[in-house]
């Protein structure tokens, strides 16, 4: 297809560029042919003036004839032209004599001897075949008519300068048009690369290796078109890579519970267990069916905030009270594990928002503050101003997290501390991130090893 796409573009262009330079050359032909006919004319005038002053002496007596005749043979050999001098017929003058061949058409000796000019392309006489350019011209002397002068000149000669331009002219249109097919055929090719290779990256692409690029040249349309799918390149190969990260993670959560129940029900099946402890392997199936249960509903949450499929019910409320209402709901659990829990507020908060998403995401981070640290130490939620912002902090003063390890917090199914997070299957963090981004707002976490951890959330002020 690109092969024939080329050729249609190589042959339009080609075919203008021969269009064009044939209408110009024949419009610079023609221009010099006319201009060649009219200079040659203008020449047989000048020389038809220069005889018409010698014509007039002859008549007035001041020339003799022979004198003339000298003259006008010395005029046709210099000037290449024949001249023809005929006396009208009512003028008295028996010593003089016509000089040279009479015209071949009497119409335009009788319009000359009226008075008019005549040029004409034509034999002059009518033995002759050799097509002449004849101007001619009436001789006045004291406002009358007494003779007509005829100049006539072989086309010939005049058409054969014109070939030799027409000639010229020719050569360097085939000469132009041959550089410019040559530059052309180059040129194309430049423009048709770059498809070709796009078109060899889609195909590519099609076929799911998304490693390929296009070399991006200039700021054209056609770059332009290079760096749109090298940008889609790019982001399928992220989408691909992202696929293949999430079965890997997905099978590896669900490996554990599933092997778990298959033992649990094969050791029942086959008679292994005691019936005494079957009643305890049928709990521990129960737990990692709610286990599984529950990473299904995470998963169909954070893949409908990753479509964009989540209605959020916004409302102006004071982000205060849902604050109050979470470390409320914690305290029983926190009690449990002597960890103090707090609440403050340095002032209002209200936000246009969604009180129960806003809700799950306090309860995410305050629980897992709760599982985290360490028996002894206090965790809670609070409001702070910072500078012209207002931040929401969900805070602890455990042993904090790596370093190397923050970046990767809101990855899905990352877990800081696998050998203390059994339960979760690391998707909490992931879903709190979205629901914040979907209120316009973002998520950051500090962290300190020895020291606690604070995540910081930004709403915006309604």
């Amino acid at each position: 297809m690109l092969n024939s796409f080329y050729r249609k573009l190589l042959f339009i262009y080609m075919s203008i560029t021969v269009v064009s330079i044939l209408a110009i050359s024949g419009t610079i032909g023609y221009s010099m042919n006319q201009k060649t006919y009219d200079r040659s004319e203008k020449l047989l005038l000048e020389k038809v003036e220069q005889v018409d002053e010698l014509a007039k002496e002859l008549f007035d007596g001041s020339t003799l004839q022979k004198d003339f005749r000298k003259q006008i043979s010395a005029i046709e050999k210099s000037s290449n032209v024949r001249v023809s001098l005929i006396k009208h017929p009512k003028v008295n003058a028996d010593k003089l004599q016509s000089i040279g061949e009479s015209p071949a058409r009497k119409e335009w000796l009788d319009k000359v001897l009226a008075g008019n000019q005549v040029t004409v392309r034509s034999n002059f006489t009518q033995n002759s075949t050799v097509k002449m350019l004849i101007v001619g011209r009436p001789v006045v002397q004291e406002n009358r008519v007494v003779g007509a002068i005829f100049l006539y000149t072989p086309i010939m000669n005049i058409q054969g300068t014109i070939n030799d331009i027409n000639r010229a002219i020719y050569i360097s249109a085939i000469s132009v048009a041959l550089l410019a097919m040559a530059v052309l055929y180059f040129v194309s090719r430049h423009f048709v690369k770059p498809i070709q290779l796009m078109s060899k990256t889609a195909e590519a692409l099609a076929l799911g290796d998304f490693s390929g690029r296009v070399p991006v040249r200039g700021k054209d349309e056609i770059a332009s078109l290079s760096g749109s799918l090298n940008r889609m390149a790019g982001k399928l190969q992220k989408v691909e890579e992202g696929r293949k990260r999430f079965l890997s993670e997905i099978s590896h959560e669900l490996r554990t519970p599933l092997t778990t129940i298959r033992a649990s029900l094969q050791g029942i099946t086959d008679g292994v267990v005691e019936p005494e402890d079957a009643k305890e392997f049928i709990q521990v199936s129960l737990q990692e069916t709610l286990r599984l249960s529950s990473l299904v509903d995470d998963l169909m949450e954070l893949s409908s905030f990753e479509e964009k499929q989540v209605k959020l019910s916004f409302q102006p409320m004071d982000v205060s009270d849902v604050i109050t209402h979470v470390v409320t709901q914690l305290k029983m659990k926190a009690k449990a594990k002597r960890i103090e829990l707090s609440s403050e507020a340095e002032m209002a908060y209200r936000v246009q928002g969604d009180a129960d998403r806003l809700r799950q995401v306090f309860i995410n981070l305050l629980d897992n503050a709760i599982n985290h640290i360490p028996e002894g130490s206090e965790a809670g939620i609070r409001v702070k101003a910072v500078r012209n912002e207002r931040w929401i902090e969900v805070w602890d003063n455990g042993q904090g997290i790596a370093p190397e390890k923050l970046p990767h917090l809101f990855d899905r199914f990352y877990k800081a501390d696998e050998s203390r997070n059994r339960s979760g299957a690391g998707l909490g963090l992931t879903i709190c991130k979205h629901i914040v981004e979907a209120h316009g707002g973002s998520i950051r976490v500090e962290s300190k090893v020895g020291a606690g951890t604070v995540f910081k959330i930004f709403l915006p002020v309604v």
